[in-house]
């Protein structure tokens, strides 16, 4: 008897451990994704700001 509940345990302990692990990973991937899309928004916006800078020195202002 008391080796079926240890079996049990045993299994159920395995399939919380590897459900954790895959909502880590998925975790991860969605952080990667996201930090992904932000740096192309900063990309975007470092661009432009030397555009505008550019276009300033043409004008004389800096």
């Amino acid at each position: 008897m008391s080796m079926e509940v240890t079996y049990i345990v045993a299994v159920a302990l395995a399939a919380t451990l590897i459900v954790v692990v895959l909502a880590l990973v998925l975790i991860i991937i969605y952080l990667q994704w996201r930090i992904g899309d932000q740096n192309v928004f900063i990309e975007r916006f470092i661009r432009q700001n030397e555009e505008m800078r550019q276009k300033m020195r043409k004008a004389g202002i800096l």
